[in-house]
């Protein structure tokens, strides 16, 4: 099975968010949260969808659920302080027997196999950080456990872990100081 990973689409119009979800072929669509709308709205079989922090509406905070034999996590991450790292997750993960953690919030695609977890954040649809400063989301095939990477701009797989020439920028840089 082919499973959509997104997050972080900020209130991205409805009609452009299914665009995004329609142009690539998935059984499953999973929304890691800051969707600024509630799931139930959108009217889409097989579409789950958690509460991210900048979310009002009555959405879940996290989700487990089954695909294809795999135990998924779903979470937005910020309950989790994944801005520091993704330890409290790997604790969770282990102590759930969680096979893939769907996460979100640092709108920076991040991708780890650890201790046989599957540890995936899609990045941003809309408002991209990090070294890959294009928008972003992914395909997670169920069989090969394969990960693929999708520009949303341009619709093309791309490898959001190279980095584009530009120093990405962080709120850090701004306490950082200057060499003299």
């Amino acid at each position: 099975m082919k499973v959509m990973i997104l997050s972080d689409s900020h209130s991205m119009p409805k009609k452009e968010l299914f665009k995004i979800m329609e142009l690539q072929q998935a059984d499953e669509y999973i929304h890691c949260g800051d969707i600024y709308m509630p799931f139930e709205n959108l009217e889409k079989k097989h579409f789950y969808n958690v509460r991210g922090n900048n979310d009002r509406k009555p959405i879940p905070d996290h989700l487990t659920l089954e695909i294809d034999g795999l135990r998924f996590f779903i979470v937005h991450g910020h309950l989790y302080h994944v801005d520091h790292g993704i330890h409290e997750l790997e604790n969770y993960a282990k102590e759930h027997h969680i096979d893939v953690v769907c996460f979100g919030h640092t709108h920076q695609p991040f991708y780890l196999v650890k201790d046989q977890i599957i540890y995936i954040n899609p990045g941003s649809v809309t408002y991209p950080r990090g070294t890959y400063r294009r928008p972003t989301y992914c395909l997670f095939d169920t069989q090969s456990q394969e990960v693929v990477f999708y520009d949303v701009k341009d619709q093309t797989k791309c490898d959001p872990f190279v980095k584009q020439g530009k120093e990405s920028f962080s709120f850090f840089h701004l306490f950082k100081k200057k060499k003299q």
